[in-house]
């Protein structure tokens, strides 16, 4: 069988769409022929049984140019395919709609996020299949949706071998894009509270960047908040990094804090419970995920703060959270889920 993938961009090195690398393996191996359409080509070395087509923005084509070549692209290789499977971009599932109404293939769509776009509407018509994370990823009434969980690799998001630290010290971490949607501010807020009141040393580092101009004017007002409240060495904003780089700045820390609004199954926090870390979120989609000492029932800095103090002696590598990644949220449980549905006759 020969499947064509359509993504916005190849590169094992990205630090959002990163994962979605294994994915690539993975249906290099199950797979004779693996196509793929890509906006964005970085750094990769798939399997031979892989051929990659770049839409070019990665050297600066623009928007129309990137669409006529999609189009000469897309034809080229739809009849060549017997599968097709589009990430994430319902714009993509529109741009195929002549192909995909009167030359039939099979076709599916990943999709994770809340918003409901009238795009996503259209593209939901004209594929067969829509495969999400969690009901909280997908909230688009439909009967061609099967949730299977993230794929989060388990076998390189593992907890560290290293003993506990001599010196009692928690490290907290995020990983995220810094935009307001994180609520960083609350975070940085609730360790301002933790400084003058818990004896416990610790250090809370962000991983991450921002990519707006919005995120950008946020990112200094962050930094702005932890100097007024002296946390020069307590918070560091470590920027963004690669990521290969995750797994190890993960293991290197204790417990991570998650506060985002963007209401899906953000794959990052399993990461970190793949890693054995304690976590704490607020993310509603998490409400269903995690034992309750886990979610946070608001975002009050003086509660998150407590519910902290709570967790910081508790045993790691926390592997009951990491034994909910392995059983649920595994890449290889969520690409055999995937896959043995594709293939289905």
């Amino acid at each position: 069988m020969k499947l064509l993938i359509i993504t916005q961009k190849v590169d094992k090195n990205d630090e959002n769409l990163g994962a979605f690398y294994y994915w690539f393996e993975e249906f290099a191996r199950r797979f004779e022929k693996v196509t793929i359409i890509t906006s964005h080509l970085g750094e990769e070395n798939l399997p031979s049984n892989v051929n990659i087509f770049s839409l070019g923005k990665e050297f600066g084509r623009g928007r129309l140019g990137r669409i006529l070549v999609f189009f000469f692209i897309f034809s080229r290789n739809y009849f060549k395919s017997d599968i097709v499977f589009f990430h994430m971009i319902p714009e993509f599932v529109i741009a195929s709609a002549p192909f995909l109404l009167f030359l039939r293939r099979k076709t599916a769509l990943w999709y994770v996020h809340k918003s409901v776009t009238w795009k996503l509407k259209i593209a939901e018509k004209l594929v067969d299949y829509i495969f999400s994370a969690s009901e909280a990823s997908f909230r688009l009434p439909s009967k061609k949706v099967i949730f299977t969980g993230q794929a989060i690799n388990t076998n390189v998001f593992s907890p560290s071998l290293k003993k506990e630290r001599a010196d009692g010290a928690i490290r907290f971490l995020a990983v995220s894009r810094i935009s307001p949607v994180k609520n960083f501010d609350i975070a940085i807020k609730t360790f301002a509270l933790l400084k003058d009141s818990w004896t416990r040393r610790w250090s809370f580092s962000i991983v991450g960047g921002p990519i707006l101009a919005s995120d950008y004017e946020y990112m200094n007002s962050l930094k702005r908040l932890s100097e007024k409240n002296a946390l020069g060495g307590f918070v560091n904003f470590l920027g963004p990094h690669s990521f290969p780089d995750i797994p190890d700045i993960i293991r290197e820390h204790d417990f991570f804090i998650s506060l985002s609004e963007t209401g899906s199954l953000d794959k990052v926090v399993l990461e970190a419970m793949a890693c054995g870390l304690t976590v704490l979120t607020s993310t509603e989609s998490y409400k269903k995920v995690l034992p309750e000492r886990y979610f946070l029932g608001n975002q009050e800095p003086a509660f998150i703060a407590e519910k902290i103090k709570s967790l910081a002696d508790e045993e790691r590598p926390n592997l009951v959270l990491r034994e909910i990644v392995v059983k649920n949220h595994s890449l290889e449980r969520t690409m055999k889920k995937i896959i043995s549905i594709l293939l289905k006759k």
